[in-house]
């Protein structure tokens, strides 16, 4: 069922504004002049019935002509609903030109299977993708599984498909230190310096802070810890000295081995990130985009291949993500 937005609602209005302007309220209908019945001038009874309409016909014909301006009316506004663009969002975990890279192809994909352009937006911070994707602003989304549960608490949002890596549908956290540093288990960290990502991430802030807190290392045994948002700040940080050790995922802490990083420690298998829809994403649009992350044509395998060469999407539900639920507990207690 097509989905009528502001403008498109504006547009119907003005139309039919125009149509009770120049034909009077609908019950009325429009005047006899402007359906083409031409009023005869009186003549002789005995003429009278060669020229007397049937009142059946021209009531016919009057609900005809109004059918007729109504559909005038509604089709414009409905076809310009009907090819609204789409908006997928991506929270902000890299540098947005290399998500750009990244997830443009799969967006591009999507819209040539959905028949309508896809927009792709980089979200300023994970609140404002929560926020988008919540209240229809984004129709799909790339997210991790904080800001997932942080979302469905708000509401009910459908999960397409989990991303999956060497046929594996989880990821990992770690915590890393400079190549040259004295620092060589979490033990150490204590007095030292300690860099996360946002304070929603979990692979560099919810699952680092636990495993610290197991290798018995609190936050206030730290000299100090911020929040730096961004993956790469935090990669960077440790490694201009900034930080003695910094909490990434997996895959971007592999990126800046070569530069000068070494991995502490690695977290336990993480639920995956996801795409999903909008509660207020149509349903037949819904079984469509899951069909083409689920089973990709030619086209979709090569956009994926921009995320990654292993990347592929699975079959996923909420219960993947009752674990996430107990470790956010466990880290508010």
């Amino acid at each position: 069922m097509w989905q009528l937005h502001r403008p498109a609602l504006v547009l119907l209005i003005n139309r039919l504004k125009i149509y009770t302007y120049t034909y009077g309220y609908f019950d009325r209908g429009p005047p006899a002049e402007h359906l083409g019945i031409i009023r005869k001038k009186p003549v002789a009874k005995n003429e009278e019935s060669r020229h007397v309409r049937c009142p059946t016909r021209r009531r016919k014909s009057v609900m005809n002509r109004r059918a007729f301006l109504l559909t005038a009316c509604l089709f414009p506004a409905l076809t310009h609903a009907a090819k609204r663009e789409l908006v997928f969002v991506v929270h902000p975990y890299d540098t947005p030109s290399r998500l750009y890279g990244r997830f443009r192809p799969l967006t591009l994909y999507l819209g040539g299977v959905l028949e309508r352009p896809v927009k792709l937006l980089i979200a300023s911070s994970y609140d404002e993708q929560i926020a988008m994707i919540v209240d229809g602003r984004a129709d799909l989304t790339y997210i991790g599984p904080t800001p997932y549960i942080q979302a469905r608490n708000r509401a009910v949002i459908r999960i397409l498909a989990g991303e999956a890596e060497n046929g594996q549908a989880f990821y990992q956290s770690t915590i890393v230190a400079r190549a040259n540093s004295p620092i060589n288990a979490l033990a150490d960290l204590k007095g030292r310096r300690m860099a996360f990502g946002a304070a929603i991430s979990m692979s560099s802030t919810v699952a680092p802070t636990l495993m610290l807190a197991q290798a018995g290392v609190k936050l206030t045994d730290l000299a100090g810890h911020a929040q730096l948002d961004r993956h790469e700040r935090v990669a960077l940080s440790v490694l201009h000295g900034d930080f003695d050790a910094g909490g990434l995922r997996l895959d971007i802490a592999r990126q800046y081995l070569p530069r000068g990083l070494k991995i502490l420690a690695t977290s336990q298998p993480l639920p995956p990130h996801l795409i999903a829809c909008s509660p207020h994403f149509p349903e037949t649009l819904e079984i469509r985009a899951r069909q083409a992350l689920l089973v990709p044509d030619e086209s979709g395998l090569r956009a994926f291949e921009s995320l990654g060469e292993t990347i592929r999407f699975v079959p996923i539900d909420d219960t993947h993500y009752h674990n996430v639920r107990r470790m956010l507990r466990t880290l508010a207690q």
